[in-house]
C-alpha cells in the first residue's frame, strides 16, 4: 500500500470488530454493541451482519416469489419489524433518516426479484445494520460512517481479487475522514463483472478477516454469543471445556470440520499475516475471549457432523475436497485410514463425509468432474475427535464404550479419529466420550438451592472462588433455584444470577431432576434453604448423581431412619454428604470431630454455646435493664428470628447438638436430647404479639436466674452438652451457671464456643470459638465444604 494509505491506517487505528446477527437482534443489542465499540481504543473498524433473522426472512420472501406465491404479507411483516427496530434504537430525528433509506430498499424488492437481482435483496439486512449502528454511534457522540463493502471487496471466480480490492480500499481510506469509525457491511461483495454477490452463511466473519488483511490490522475480534472456543459444542456437550487459546493450525482444521464458531474461510485471509484473531462474547464482553495464535499449544476437540453421507471415491481421486467444500459452503471431511474397513469400497481409495442436505448437489458436481462416487444410502451421525497430540490414542475403555454404542465405522490417524453412528448420540453419551478424549482438568457442576441472605452471599463469592480453584479444577455454576423459579444452564455467570433468576421460568421437581440427571459428573447440590421438605428430597438428588453440601440443618436432623437412608444411598453411590456449616457457621467443628475420630482419639464430651443470638443476650444481660429490652434490641439488630421464641425455645440448639451427636456415630433422635427452653411455658401459646404483652414473665424468670448466679459468683450461659460414658450418652440443652474461669464464660457477644474433651484432650480441652452466625462466615464455610470436595475430586480423578 502507499505511504498515504499507511498513514491513514495509522490515524484510524487497526482493529476490526465483527458483530453477528444475534448480537444485533434488537434495539437493546444494538445499544450493547455501541457500548462495546465506544470502549475500544482509537477508531475501530466494525463489520456487521444483518439484524437477527432478517436474512432468513429475505430468503423466505425470495423462495415464495420463485414459487410464484404472494410475497406481500411476509414483506409487510419484515417491513414492520425493521421499522420498529430502527424506531426503538434511535431518537426520532435520526430514525427518520434511516427509515427513509430503509423504505427505499424495501420498495425495490419486487423490481429486484423481477430482474433476478437476488443478491441485491439479500444485501438489505447488512446495509441496514451498518446504517443503523453508524447513526447510533453518531447520536451518542462517536461519529461513524456506514460503508458498503461492495465499494471495495472484489472477487474473481469466488476468490478475493486482492489487487482490485487493495486499490479500491486504498482509495476509500484516502477519501474518508480520520475522525470517524467505519461500519462496514459483512456478507456482501462484487464479482469481477461488478455484480453483487453474497459470501454464504457466516460470510460476515470472512468479510471481517478480509478487511483485517486489507488493513494489516493488529487484531480481528469476532464477537459472537459464546465466551471462548470450546472443546465441543457447549449446546450439545455440557462438559465442554472453554479454551483461552487455540492453535492457528488446529483452528483451520476445526473450521474445515464445520465448527460452529470458526468457519472454513474465516482464517484464510489471515494466513501469513501478523494479525491476531480473537473470539469474544458480545453478551458477556467482560470475558477476555479466546485467542487464535500460531504458537498456542494444541488442544483436544470433539465436533459433531449430523447427518452425513459416507462417500467413497475409487482409486486416488484428484478432486479437491476443500474446493468442493467452498462450492457447497459446507464441510467436506476427508477421512483417514479406516481401521475397521468392512467392505472393498471403503477399504480402497478415499472416503469423504458430506452433509446429507448438500449430498445431491455434491454428487452432481463430482460427476461433472468425471468422478463417480459411491455413497451409502443411509445417513450417519459422525463424531470427530481432533487430537491434542500424536500420543493420544483410543483407550481400551473408550473402545469398549464405542462398541456398546454400536459404532458403525471408525477412522483414525495421528491427528484425528472419526466415528460413525446410525443414530445421534444422547447428551450423556457425548459427555462420556468427551471425558475420554479431552485431556483437561476435572470440572464440578454446581447447583445452588436457596437465594436468601446466605445464598446470595455464597453466589457473590463464587466468581472469586472459581478463579482461586481454576488451576486445578473448573467450578461451573449449572443452576440457581428457589421455591419459585430456576435458572438452569451450562457455565452460568454467577454475577448475573439475580436478574436471570427474576425472569426465569417456574419449574417442577421432576423437570429439575431430569435436568440434573443429564449433567455430567461430578455434580454437587448446595442446599442453603431452611426447608425440611426439600431436605427429604436428598435421595432423589443422590440418585441423579449429586454430592450434597448442606447448610440446612433439617437434612442432618431428619428422623434416624431417613437420615441413615440418605447416608447409605450416598455411600453406595460413592458420593459425599457434607454439612459443616449446620453447626457453628464457618467454625470447622464437625471437621475437627471427624479428624479426631479418624486419627484414633476417643471423644468423651462436647459442650458449648451454639446460638449466636442467645450468646449475645446472656453476655449483655447484667440486670441493669429487663431481659425483654435486650431481646427487643437484638431483634432490631437482626440477630433474632422474626418470632424470637424460635430462638428462646432452644430447639435450634437442640438440633445442632443432634448434628454433632450423629457426627460421632450416635443413634440419637431429637427427642433423646433433654431441652429446657429459655422462656416460661406460658409464652409458647398464641402469637408473638400476644406473648410480648406478657413479657414480664420472661423478665422475672431471667431476673431470678441472674440473682441466683450472682449469689454463687457465676455467670449465666445457655449451653448444650453431650457426655459419653459406658452407660450411654447423655445430651441436654439448658440454662447454666458457669464460673468466670471456665471456657464458656470467656466469650464475646454473638460468638459460639465448642469445648471438646477426649482421651487426648482431657486435662486441657480443645476449644473452638468464633462467630457462629452471619451470612459472610456461613457462606465462607459452605465454600470451604466446596473446596474440600474439589480436593477430593482432584485426588480421585473426578470420576464421580
Amino acid at each position: 500500500m502507499s505511504q498515504q494509505v499507511t498513514a491513514a491506517l495509522t490515524r484510524h487505528g487497526c482493529e476490526v470488530h465483527k458483530f453477528g446477527g444475534s448480537s444485533l437482534a434488537s434495539a437493546s443489542r444494538f445499544q450493547a454493541v455501541s457500548r462495546i465499540v465506544q470502549q475500544q481504543a482509537g477508531l475501530p473498524w466494525v463489520v456487521v451482519s444483518a439484524p437477527g433473522d432478517t436474512t432468513d426472512a429475505l430468503l423466505a420472501i425470495i423462495s415464495r416469489y420463485q414459487h410464484a406465491e404472494d410475497i406481500s404479507l411476509p414483506l409487510a411483516r419484515l417491513t414492520t419489524a425493521l421499522q420498529q427496530l430502527v424506531s426503538d434504537t434511535l431518537a426520532a430525528q435520526h430514525a427518520a433518516i434511516v427509515l427513509t433509506t430503509l423504505s427505499g430498499w424495501l420498495q425495490q424488492i419486487p423490481d429486484w426479484l423481477a430482474s433476478e437481482q437476488i443478491n441485491e435483496v439479500l444485501a438489505i439486512g447488512e446495509l441496514l445494520s451498518a446504517s443503523l449502528l453508524a447513526a447510533l454511534l453518531t447520536e451518542q457522540g462517536k461519529p461513524a460512517q456506514a460503508i458498503d463493502a461492495r465499494d471495495f471487496l472484489v472477487f474473481n471466480g469466488g476468490e478475493p481479487d486482492w489487487q482490485q480490492s487493495t486499490t479500491r480500499f486504498s482509495r476509500l481510506i484516502a477519501g474518508t475522514q480520520s475522525t470517524q469509525c467505519h461500519i462496514i457491511t459483512g456478507f456482501i461483495g462484487r464479482d469481477e463483472k461488478g455484480g453483487s454477490i453474497t459470501l454464504g452463511r457466516n460470510g460476515s466473519d470472512y468479510s471481517a478477516t478480509l478487511v483485517g488483511a486489507l488493513l494489516g490490522a493488529q487484531r480481528v475480534s469476532i464477537w459472537t454469543d459464546v465466551t471462548a472456543i470450546y472443546s465441543a459444542d457447549p449446546r450439545k456437550c455440557t462438559s465442554a471445556v472453554a479454551y483461552q487459546q487455540v492453535n492457528k493450525r488446529q483452528a483451520c482444521q476445526l473450521a474445515a470440520l464445520g465448527n460452529p464458531v470458526l468457519h472454513a474461510r474465516t482464517l484464510s485471509p489471515l494466513s501469513g499475516t501478523a494479525t491476531h484473531l480473537l473470539v469474544r462474547s458480545a453478551l458477556q464482553p467482560e470475558y477476555a475471549g479466546c485467542a487464535v495464535e500460531p504458537e498456542a499449544p494444541n488442544q483436544a476437540f470433539l465436533t459433531s457432523l449430523n447427518p452425513v453421507r459416507l462417500v467413497s471415491l475409487a482409486g486416488r481421486s484428484q478432486i479437491d475436497a476443500d474446493a468442493l467444500a467452498r462450492e457447497l459452503q459446507s464441510a467436506v471431511v476427508v477421512l483417514p485410514h479406516a481401521d475397521n474397513a468392512d467392505n472393498a469400497d471403503h477399504a480402497s481409495g478415499q472416503c469423504w463425509l458430506i452433509p446429507s442436505d448438500v449430498w445431491p448437489d455434491a454428487a452432481t458436481k463430482l460427476q461433472q468432474q468425471g468422478c463417480h462416487p459411491l455413497a451409502d444410502t443411509i445417513d450417519y451421525y459422525a463424531l470427530v475427535w481432533l487430537k491434542a497430540g500424536k500420543q493420544q490414542q483410543v483407550s481400551a475403555a473408550l473402545a469398549h464404550y464405542l462398541q456398546q454404542l454400536q459404532v458403525r465405522h471408525l477412522y483414525e490417524n495421528d491427528q484425528l479419529a472419526v466415528w460413525l453412528f446410525k443414530q445421534e448420540l444422547a447428551v450423556a453419551e457425548l459427555n462420556q466420550i468427551h471425558q475420554h478424549c479431552v485431556v483437561s482438568k476435572p470440572s464440578l457442576q454446581l447447583l445452588v438451592a436457596g437465594t436468601g441472605n446466605v445464598g446470595a452471599e455464597f453466589l457473590a463469592m463464587l466468581a472469586q472462588q472459581q478463579q482461586a480453584l481454576a488451576e486445578d479444577i473448573t467450578l461451573e455454576l449449572a443452576g440457581v433455584f428457589n421455591t419459585r423459579q430456576a435458572w438452569l444452564g451450562a457455565r452460568l455467570n454467577p454475577t448475573l444470577w439475580q436478574e436471570q433468576l427474576a425472569t426465569a421460568n417456574r419449574y417442577s421437581t421432576a423437570e429439575l431432576l431430569d435436568y440434573i440427571q443429564k449433567l455430567p459428573a461430578p455434580k454437587v447440590l448446595v442446599d442453603i434453604t431452611p426447608s425440611q421438605q426439600f431436605a427429604r428430597q436428598y435421595p432423589q438428588f443422590v440418585a441423579a448423581g449429586c454430592h450434597i453440601i448442606s447448610a440446612n440443618k433439617q437434612g442432618v436432623t431428619l428422623p434416624l431412619t431417613e437420615y441413615r437412608s440418605i447416608r447409605s444411598a450416598a455411600a453406595k453411590a460413592q458420593l459425599s454428604w457434607r454439612s459443616n456449616t449446620t453447626v457453628g457457621a464457618g467454625i470447622p467443628v464437625q471437621q475437627v470431630i471427624k479428624t479426631l475420630l479418624q486419627s484414633g482419639d476417643n471423644i468423651s464430651r462436647i459442650s458449648g454455646i451454639f446460638s449466636g443470638t442467645l450468646s449475645w443476650l446472656l453476655c449483655k444481660y447484667d440486670g441493669s435493664v429487663p431481659f425483654s429490652s435486650l431481646l427487643s434490641q437484638a431483634a432490631e439488630l437482626g440477630y433474632t428470628e422474626p418470632d424470637p421464641r424460635d430462638d428462646l425455645s432452644g430447639i435450634d440448639v437442640q438440633r445442632k447438638l443432634l448434628v454433632l451427636a450423629r457426627e460421632l456415630g450416635l443413634s440419637l433422635e431429637l427427642a433423646h436430647i433433654s431441652l429446657q427452653p429459655l422462656m416460661p411455658e406460658a409464652l409458647r401459646a398464641g402469637s408473638w404479639a400476644d406473648a410480648w404483652q406478657r413479657r414480664e414473665l420472661l423478665d422475672n424468670m431471667l431476673a431470678s436466674a441472674l440473682a441466683d448466679a450472682k449469689a454463687a459468683g457465676k455467670l449465666l450461659r445457655y449451653a448444650a452438652s453431650l457426655t459419653l460414658s459406658d452407660s450411654g450418652a447423655k445430651a441436654e440443652v439448658k440454662l447454666l451457671q458457669v464460673a468466670s474461669d471456665e471456657p464458656l464464660a470467656a466469650l464475646a457477644p454473638c460468638d459460639n464456643i465448642f469445648v471438646i474433651e477426649s482421651q487426648w484432650y482431657s486435662a486441657n480441652p480443645l476449644v473452638l470459638k468464633g462467630p457462629g452466625a452471619g451470612k459472610q462466615v456461613t457462606a465462607g464455610g459452605i465454600h470451604a465444604d466446596v473446596a474440600q470436595l474439589c480436593q477430593q475430586l482432584i485426588l480421585t480423578g473426578a470420576s464421580r
